[in-house]
């Protein structure tokens, strides 16, 4: 019987996997966003590498990396991209914004909500939303998000330990690439970040 008890108690090989790669992706995303938040906008100019990819598959990477976060608090993610999203750009900067954006989707929203992601191509350019149910930020606010420092309501702030540095960092990432975001939120509705990037196109040799 002692040694059934002993046998009940021990996890099985998945259970083990399962806990060691949550640990691991929760890990990666800590290091992510410290890394983002200590960055300064020359440190981000001076090393800005620009080449062509496609930000369809850097999302569906960010988005795997941060679903446990989202299950954890039974939030659901859905996303809706075409097959492909070109743009000139640094892959690695890019990431990190749109790490921010999201982690604050996660971040602000009640247990039990939604976050919709989603991508279209235009002719010139490219647009990404990131939406997310949550208390929101008042519409007179709306303008103040993207300001160094600013935190919004300063108990929530407390409580995911918020810098007011991130969305200051990924509007700067976003200018370097020729780029616009903007912001629009209610309080108790939906809040959207939508940001708008230059589509890249290879030029026709004639």
């Amino acid at each position: 019987d002692e040694i059934r008890s002993a046998q009940d108690k021990t996890p099985s090989k998945l259970q083990d996997e399962t806990l060691r790669r949550l640990t691991e992706q929760v890990l990666r995303m800590d290091r992510l966003i410290k890394s983002l938040l200590d960055l300064s906008k020359l440190e981000i100019e001076a090393h800005i590498v620009k080449v062509e990819l496609d930000l369809v598959s850097l999302l569906k990477s960010l988005l795997d990396d941060y679903l446990p976060l989202a299950q954890e608090r039974n939030i659901y993610i859905k996303q809706c991209f075409p097959s492909s999203l070109k743009v000139f750009g640094d892959s690695e900067k890019l990431y990190r914004a749109f790490s921010n954006i999201l982690d604050n989707a996660i971040k602000y929203n009640f247990d039990g909500g939604r976050i919709e992601v989603s991508g279209e191509q235009f002719n010139t350019y490219i647009t990404i939303k990131v939406a997310n149910t949550g208390p929101g930020v008042p519409e007179s606010e709306n303008h103040k998000v993207f300001e160094q420092f600013y935190r919004g309501e300063k108990s929530r702030s407390i409580q995911h330990g918020g810098t007011g540095l991130g969305l200051a960092i990924v509007k700067r990432i976003v200018e370097l690439h020729s780029g616009e975001i903007d912001f629009k939120s209610q309080q108790g509705g939906w809040t959207v970040v939508t940001v708008r990037l230059p589509r890249h196109r290879k030029k026709i040799l004639v």
